[in-house]
């Protein structure tokens, strides 16, 4: 019954009709406003903020994933290591509700060359031209069917994806690339790689990309994952060719290899040995098998090398006219090389079926996706302890360590801005409560004269001053919530990408974070507004009625 008569006296002030006169009533006007005003930014504070985390976190991820596993003794963070795409935990790690997608990827950094630039100068007495050629480093990513395009959905802003029906070199770029190289989509652009000298390549755009994130799109160039291959030399190919010689009185079978570590050994039949050829009687019809295989790690001590798959190459021997071989024999009968499948030698026909390469079974690492963020931690123990011993595992933020250190500092913002305004709606409020105690002073002194006790009289007044937190709750969020709609609708507020890596500004919309400021603001502002209710246990009632 208390408890009701305390909370009818509260709702009673705050309708009250005679505030309109007096002091109280532009003082609870102005804490509500600050309450509104407070809360409004404190929301719309943490969802923006929030929301810029969230977009540059989406952006570096999605040029990365969330976790790469890669060779543990790489020793290169940008030209990747070959490992085989057949392990055991691809793709049987995206069983895991936890994992989105788990996808083979590889890396070549090249550097792009310009069409050469001419500009021609009247000088009078002669014509001078001076000519220039951009020069741009870049990174390629070698990307398979399967890759989760997701992120670029609404980044590709000419042109289209990478068609993986065939084999090509076609390549997606950046919008900054374009405009600094002066291509458009069509264009055969010439890149040059690394090797023992410069290699060029040509490729061709087929589409266009823009992030606004000018750290990651002045350098990644999207191509087929199967022209990494072939650019790295992953894996080994093998071809068979007859020599213009002979050793003795038989041919000379040679195999020739390609890839790897250009160290090789060679099995025509029984054991794997260095030498590189095979004789033949050039009497009976045969056919020879050859496998060849990296040597490097019999040389480094390995008993083992699961990273190194051989190829293998077959000639059949067709006997037409059995002859032995001789320089006379080849000078009258010259040996013919028709394609690479056939050979013509004096003694018949040689059909050559050369091995098809083993580079399509490297990648440079492994790309894993996840669903939550907040999961990646957890995540990247699992995977972990999944992968073999000689994989190790790399999270985005190990990668990328300065933006992300940003990004966390981004958290101290929001709490010092919540801070400060919690201090200020405390101060207005505080503010409110004593005005308010001070004009109902006479009204205090008579409850307390018919023996009401300072507990009660101060639930009055605390009452109210929840009565006003909670309207400057309701309208805080509508306001907050509604600007927050707006933004996300029209995207009216803009940014420049250049600067903040974003277009427009962000807004995450996160139930929880609402619900937490509100509490926080409700719990913080109920128990310090207990501290100045005090003052009522001070007032005397016989000079409190006659206070006015």
């Amino acid at each position: 019954m208390i408890l009701k008569a305390e909370f009818f006296i509260a709702r009673r002030i705050i309708r009250g009709g005679d505030n309109k006169s007096r002091l109280s009533r532009p003082i609870v006007v102005i804490s509500l406003a600050s309450i509104i005003l407070g809360l409004a930014i404190m929301i719309i504070t943490v969802s923006v903020v929030t929301g810029f985390q969230k977009g540059i976190r989406d952006k570096v991820i999605g040029f990365g994933s969330h976790i790469q596993v890669t060779d543990l003794y790489a020793s290169s963070n940008i030209e990747s290591s070959p490992i085989l795409i057949n392990q055991e935990f691809y793709p049987s790690l995206e069983e895991d509700e936890n994992v989105k997608k788990i996808q083979p990827v590889g890396y070549k950094p090249g550097i792009l060359q310009s069409s050469r630039d001419s500009v021609a100068f009247d000088l009078g007495t002669h014509d001078t031209v001076t000519s220039s050629i951009d020069l741009l480093g870049v990174l390629f990513k070698g990307i398979d069917e399967n890759y989760d395009w997701s992120f670029f959905e609404d980044k590709l802003v000419e042109g289209e994806l990478i068609d993986f029906e065939s084999s090509n070199n076609e390549v997606i770029i950046s919008k900054y690339i374009s405009e600094k190289m002066g291509y458009k989509i069509g264009d055969e652009i010439q890149a040059f790689f690394i090797k023992e000298r410069p290699t060029p390549r040509t490729f061709k755009i087929v589409g266009i990309y823009r992030t606004g994130f000018e750290e990651f799109d002045q350098k990644f160039i999207y191509t087929q994952l199967s022209q990494i291959q072939k650019l790295n030399n992953w894996g080994v190919q093998t071809f068979l060719t007859l020599a213009d010689t002979c050793d003795g009185d038989e041919y000379v079978l040679r195999g020739v290899t390609r890839g790897g570590s250009n160290l090789y050994k060679y099995n025509w039949g029984t054991d794997y040995i260095e030498r590189d050829y095979f004789l033949l009687e050039g009497k009976i019809n045969e056919t020879i098998q050859m496998t060849a295989r990296d040597h490097d790690w019999e040389i480094s001590g390995m008993a083992i090398e699961p990273n190194s798959v051989p190829d293998t190459a077959w000639a059949t021997i067709q006997i037409d006219s059995a002859c032995a071989c001789s320089e006379e024999i080849l000078a009258k009968s010259p040996i013919q090389r028709i394609g690479d499948s056939l050979i013509i030698a004096p003694f018949g026909s040689i059909q050559i079926k050369n091995g098809i390469g083993t580079h399509h079974l490297y990648a440079g690492g492994f790309e894993v996706l996840i669903h939550e963020w907040e999961d990646l931690e957890e995540m990247d123990e699992i995977i972990y302890h999944q992968i073999p011993a000689e994989f190790d595992t790399v999270k985005i933020t190990e990668l990328h360590p300065d933006i992300f250190a940003w990004l966390d500092f981004l958290d101290l913002n929001i709490a010092i801005v919540i801070g400060l305004i919690l201090i200020v709606s405390l101060i207005n409020m505080i503010t409110s409560l004593l005005v308010m105690i001070l004009e109902k002073t006479n009204m205090i002194g008579i409850m307390k004269a018919l023996g009401a006790k300072n507990r009660s009289i101060r639930k009055i007044f605390l009452y109210h001053a929840m009565f006003l937190l909670s309207r400057g709750l309701l309208w805080g969020n509508i306001l907050g919530i509604g600007l927050l709609l707006f933004q996300h609708y029209t995207n009216i507020f803009s940014l420049n990408p250049d600067v903040y890596y974003l277009e427009t500004v962000p807004v995450n919309f996160n139930l929880l974070h609402i619900l937490y400021i509100n509490l926080l603001t409700l719990i913080v502002c109920r128990f310090i507004l207990i501290v100045p209710s005090y003052l009522v246990s001070r007032i005397d009632p016989t000079k409190a009625i006659k206070f006015d």
